[in-house]
């Protein structure tokens, strides 16, 4: 055994041995002491209140912010109303025809009958205010990420500067960014669209410098070599080459952006994330899903418009020029023909065709199966939720809980972030969010457990038969683009207002990708070495407990890792349906508007996030070191 093992033994030997004691001496103490609490909520609340005050006569709030405001305001207006002129079928028509040029029919039919479903549901002005929001955010977010992703591609250094800027903006929860945007810019489109640009910048910039920086050396040298100066070797040769991570970074900012839609309904941003939160007030899983299959819409105009720009199949054999000619000409035509008959809405919806029948057979499961149910919530509720939050906030005393923290965090990654760890946890006693962080963590726990009970058996029978995976592949697509409150609200219906709606709800948000994770590291173990096992007589159950699933261990850990950082996206949305904690803090910080509280929320749900994903990504990285031993 090597020095550095025997280390680690001992010192979690020692650990264990001091957390005991220190239990023993301290029991009877449960949460973190209230007179160390400092109320850093009233200091965020009088600067809160200096905002409000000095609006109008202070040159940074008055000469900078607000017309920063203004400018947001105005282009989304100018855009919105444009839309909202145009026929009904303009827009469907437009990406049919975008698309339709890159030979990809299939989609093209299917994404304009998206669009075209918004119309028919009777959702066409929330559709289109959220179509201009969105094109608003994504245009910005371009306009701002991509030289800055270029000049990091380009420059090392600038990249170095960049990084930790850009790791705090992705670990930081979405509350965040909508709270301090409220605070100077007040409610409605602007703080929504802002926030939006903030939280989808950051993948714009990253995907963007690590294309330029995957361009091959040869290319770049050849470049040189015939002459062409720097503008000229980006883009000739660099851009061009790098074309496919660009595309891919548009794409992602437009699912982060997407992602912004229903929270952004929280601080009035109109449009259909304002009509989703609606639905909580109705108690509709009908209208719900009406308007979470409008999201889910443009989410697909915008992802597949933007990939057909590049990705193209080149079935058409007339130049580009005719054909643009002739989709102008049809789409103008079609634009004065609707003028003249003065047919901008669709002259039938069929909104409450979908809502009543969904709506009624939700009832119906209540009525149904109301005892079953009941006992299902009493058992999450009762017997594992509250538990394991007593077990935590009460049966365990707080030093020996951070203590345990931070032994872990010493063993998997070493001295720096056990310290950070320990202040962290620390910060989060000291703002006096203690208890709802223990309420959180309970309920994140008892998501990921059960997402992956469910992901790692399915990711594993689906990695060993492709078949299996292209048809469960559009299943995955769509649980991770619908908006998170569509899987909640019939939650709602069925067990009422509290722990279980959220918890189940972050389930099925969080499986898609602990079961793509797991399929990827299953068809990633070496075919070789599977057919060595057969080779020496192992049956198919010995070669996947004895081979497949231990070579696959470190893409499994990393499903677990993206499962957690899944569930405590969802935080937010648990608070919404009673599950308390942190997010229910942060919703009534962005409601009441609560800056201080929300600040609080934020910094704790900001350290949570930190913790639990450093440590999951250190317990995957154990497997590589396992496998370089053996």
């Amino acid at each position: 055994m090597t020095f550095a093992r025997r280390w680690r033994w001992h010192l979690l030997g020692g650990g264990i041995v001091a957390l005991v004691a220190t239990q023993v001496l301290l029991r009877g103490t449960s949460y973190y002491p209230e007179s160390w609490e400092r109320d850093a909520a009233s200091t965020v609340n009088d600067f809160q209140s200096w905002v409000r005050d000095n609006r109008d006569t202070n040159w940074l709030l008055h000469g900078v912010l607000r017309p920063i405001g203004d400018f947001v305001r105005t282009c989304y207006e100018e855009l919105r109303d444009v839309l909202l002129n145009l026929p009904w079928f303009f827009l469907p028509l437009l990406v049919l025809l975008v698309i339709m040029r890159s030979g990809r029919w299939v989609t093209a039919t299917v994404v304009s009958l998206g669009l075209a479903y918004i119309e028919f549901a009777d959702l066409h002005r929330e559709g289109m205010e959220t179509i201009a929001l969105m094109a608003f955010c994504i245009a910005a977010c371009i306009v701002i990420g991509f030289p800055l992703g270029i000049l990091a591609g380009l420059n090392p250094k600038v990249e170095r500067v960049l990084r930790p800027t850009l790791d705090a903006a992705q670990s930081l929860p979405i509350t965040f960014y909508l709270v301090p945007c409220v605070l100077f810019f007040g409610i409605g489109q602007v703080p929504a669209a802002i926030a939006t640009v903030v939280f989808g910048v950051p993948p714009m910039i990253r995907i963007t410098a690590l294309g330029i920086r995957q361009v091959p050396e040869a290319s770049v040298e050849a470049g040189r070599i015939f002459g062409s100066n720097r503008w000229q070797l980006l883009w000739k040769v660099q851009a061009p080459q790098a074309m496919k991570s660009f595309v891919t970074a548009v794409n992602q900012t437009i699912m982060m952006c997407l992602g912004m839609v229903v929270i952004g309904g929280l601080v009035g941003s109109g449009g259909l994330g304002s009509e989703q939160i609606s639905t909580l007030k109705l108690r509709s899983p009908g209208r719900s899903f009406l308007v979470g299959l409008a999201i889910f819409a443009v989410a697909m105009a915008f992802d597949r418009t933007t990939r057909s720009l590049t990705d193209r199949e080149k079935v058409w054999r007339f130049p580009a020029r005719t054909y643009w000619m002739g989709a102008s000409a049809v789409l103008f035509g079609g634009w004065l023909i609707a003028r003249l008959a003065d047919a901008k809405r669709v002259p039938w919806t069929f909104d409450n065709d979908i809502v009543e029948p969904v709506d009624d057979f939700i009832k119906w499961v209540r009525d149904q199966f109301g005892d079953q149910l009941q006992w299902l919530n009493d058992f999450i509720v009762r017997d594992v939720v509250i538990r394991l939050r007593e077990l935590l906030g009460i049966s365990l005393a707080w030093p020996v809980l951070i203590g345990a923290v931070v032994l872990v965090a010493l063993l998997l990654r070493g001295w720096w972030f056990a310290l950070f760890t320990a202040g962290g946890l620390v910060l989060i006693g000291l703002l006096g969010m203690w208890a709802p962080a223990l309420e959180t963590l309970a309920q994140v726990v008892v998501a990921v457990v059960i997402a992956i009970l469910i992901s790692v058996p399915l990711g594993i029978f689906v990695g060993r038969r492709s078949r299996l995976e292209g048809v469960l592949e559009p299943m995955l697509d769509a649980l991770q683009t619908f908006p998170s409150l569509v899987y909640a609200i019939p939650f709602v219906m069925l067990f009422q207002v509290g722990y279980v709606p959220g918890i189940l709800a972050t389930v099925l948000y969080a499986i898609p990708p602990g079961v793509r994770l797991t399929a990827l590291a299953i068809k990633q173990v070496p075919p070789e070495t599977l057919e060595a096992s057969t080779t020496f007589g192992a049956t198919p159950m010995q070669r996947l407990w004895g081979v497949h699933v231990p070579l696959a261990m470190k893409g499994i850990m990393l499903a677990l890792n993206q499962v957690i950082m899944m569930a405590m996206s969802m935080v937010i949305v648990a608070g919404l349906f009673g599950g308390q904690g942190l997010g229910f803090k942060a919703v009534e910080a962005l409601t009441k508007p609560d800056t201080g509280v929300g600040v609080e929320s934020g910094l704790a749900l900001l350290v949570m996030a930190i913790i639990l994903d450093r440590l999951s990504q250190s317990a995957a990285d154990l497997f590589d070191r396992d496998d370089a031993g053996r």
